[in-house]
């Protein structure tokens, strides 16, 4: 797992459980409309991270195109790869290739793939307006180790996202060090994935997420781990929303002119596999009164996501208020958290099913900028 340094404060704040403000008053000249709306509840990001999740808006391809395999040739989601068990290399010798000889198939630590039995797998599609999410077995204990998917259909064009209502919760033990650990339920599509996980015995809780670009549904994982704690699980009720409010809760992000040019929109349209992508300017300051859009088009249903790695990342930082941190210039997905300060990460953010874009919104409000970002970025078919 690439390790994450911390920096001067690394931090994120999730905007879906964003249910309060700040104070009226100017803030050291920040646009009192940015720290408004990205007032949120604070979590110090100690490893911004890939998580490795069974449930794919992508096939689930389990083995490389190069013929190695195991722990030291890892998936781009870091799992250890196999082999392909109904090809004419079905086995993993111990010094990591594909094959089918006594070598791959007859040594004490070869793996033979053919003899691989798999547990059916954990899905569910949720149709109509409103409906529920609920953990197996519930409200008996659910089972270990596991991912399970739930992915809430999408009727129409006409519906922009989801709202989830938290009725009965009792997953895993509660946050620890931040961030959920053990059990949760998390949104693939949203980065970073650990900030939109839900674990605890809270009730009552409302979340709002967006819907990708052509999507025709959204995808929540339930993760059980391997240790029994004999919880019982969770009951969430979902509505469809026809309407999504508030200047980040909506796939129309406002685009401005980059300063210094002859009107250019600052809007990039990512047709590319891989490459980087940066601020303006960078890595000079960037300006400021800033909304720019970075569009990802995928470029067919057997891409999953977009893996992406800072190279350097630097905003200002989080200002602190009576209710939590404040990004003031932050990069974000709609309606999932905001990244600001300086901060080091890796994640792979996944497509919903069927969408044909993912979105990226980088905002700076009045004061001096920094220098930004410049972040390598790959679409893989492996998540």
């Amino acid at each position: 797992m690439h390790k994450t340094e911390r920096t001067d404060n690394p931090m994120w704040y999730t905007e879906a459980k964003m249910t309060r403000g700040t104070s009226k008053g100017r803030v050291r000249k920040r646009s009192v409309t940015a720290v408004f709306r990205s007032a949120a509840l604070l979590i110090v990001l100690l490893c911004l991270a890939a998580t490795t999740l069974a449930c794919q808006s992508g096939p689930r391809v389990r083995w490389r195109t190069d013929g190695r395999c195991g722990p030291n040739f890892p998936l781009a989601s870091r799992i250890p790869s196999e082999c392909d068990p109904n090809s004419d290399r079905p086995c993993c010798s111990d010094y990591g290739y594909c094959g089918n000889s006594p070598s791959h198939c007859g040594c004490p630590d070869c793996i033979d793939f053919r003899n691989v039995i798999r547990e059916p797998g954990c899905s569910f599609s949720l149709e109509g307006e409103t409906g529920y999410m609920e953990s197996p077995n519930y409200p008996n204990q659910y089972p270990t180790g596991r991912d399970c998917c739930y992915d809430i259909t999408r009727p129409s064009r006409n519906y922009c996202g989801v709202q989830l209502t938290v009725e009965n919760l009792d997953v895993g033990h509660g946050e620890e060090e931040g961030f959920c650990r053990r059990d949760w339920v998390t949104l693939p599509s949203c980065v970073p994935e650990r900030g939109t996980r839900i674990c605890g015995n809270t009730t009552g809780q409302n979340y709002q997420y967006l819907f990708q670009p052509g999507a025709s549904a959204i995808r929540f994982v339930f993760h059980a781990g391997e240790a029994s704690e004999g919880r019982k699980g969770f009951r969430i009720r979902y509505q469809l929303l026809t309407k999504c409010l508030g200047p980040y809760q909506t796939q129309l992000i406002p685009v401005t002119t980059i300063p210094g040019t002859t009107s250019a929109p600052c809007y990039t349209r990512i047709t590319d596999t891989r490459g980087t992508v940066n601020t303006p300017y960078h890595p000079k300051k960037y300006p400021d009164n800033l909304d720019c859009v970075y569009e990802f088009i995928r470029s067919s249903q057997d891409v999953c996501g977009v893996r992406m790695q800072s190279v350097t990342f630097e905003m200002e930082p989080a200002l602190m208020t009576i209710f939590g941190g404040a990004c003031t210039d932050f990069l974000h997905l709609p309606s999932c958290g905001f990244v600001c300060g300086k901060v080091n990460f890796s994640w792979v953010v996944a497509y919903q099913p069927s969408a044909t874009s993912l979105k990226f919104h980088f905002h700076s409000d009045e004061a001096t900028g920094h220098t930004g970002f410049l972040i390598n970025f790959e679409q893989v078919t492996q998540c």
